[in-house]
């Protein structure tokens, strides 16, 4: 696991985001979670730009701030159902994601109002509640990848100052 800061002062990707003349070639999973981790630093200000990073593992990655990994935004690419979620989810014992879903749903309207409708807060099964968003899965680029995790940063800026409000679980 790499934090970001560490991540940044390393590799820096060659190329841009913006469009060119010619489509730009699909990338694969790893290659395009990959390119998350910049995109988010670089638009997260002070303590909410030192996350850090698991993976990519599979079609995911991490993001994660303290040391519990069990709590961590994730994005998920899922080639199978042609669909791309990300949120944040909680991943413990389910006592503990079900007070975490209920801390969060007191903020459901301020939540919605800043990230839109399409946010849901679930438990998704047994062990994994999450609040989250789908959306169809594009081409995998490098465009794709800004749009996504300024997305990402949306959720971050909105959901992480509530995780530390009086009264949210420990």
């Amino acid at each position: 696991m790499t934090s970001y800061r560490q991540l940044a002062t390393g590799r820096r990707r060659r190329g841009s985001l913006g469009r060119s003349a010619s489509p730009e070639p699909e990338l694969r999973i790893k290659e395009f979670l990959a390119l998350l981790p910049e995109l988010v630093g670089q638009q997260l200000p002070g303590p909410l730009g030192d996350f850090r990073v698991r993976g990519p593992v599979f079609s995911l990655v991490a993001f994660y701030y303290g040391e519990d990994l069990r709590i961590h935004y994730e994005v998920w690419v899922q080639r199978r159902t042609n669909r791309l979620e990300m949120g944040l989810h909680f991943e413990a014992e389910p006592e503990v994601n079900a007070r975490w879903l209920a801390h969060y749903s007191r903020y459901a309207t301020h939540i919605l109002a800043a990230l839109g409708p399409g946010v849901e807060g679930e438990q998704w099964t047994e062990r994994w509640t999450r609040l989250h968003e789908t959306q169809t899965l594009e081409p995998l680029s490098a465009a794709y990848a800004a749009r996504v995790a300024a997305r990402l940063v949306a959720f971050v800026r909105v959901l992480e100052p509530l995780r530390s409000v009086q009264g949210a679980p420990r």
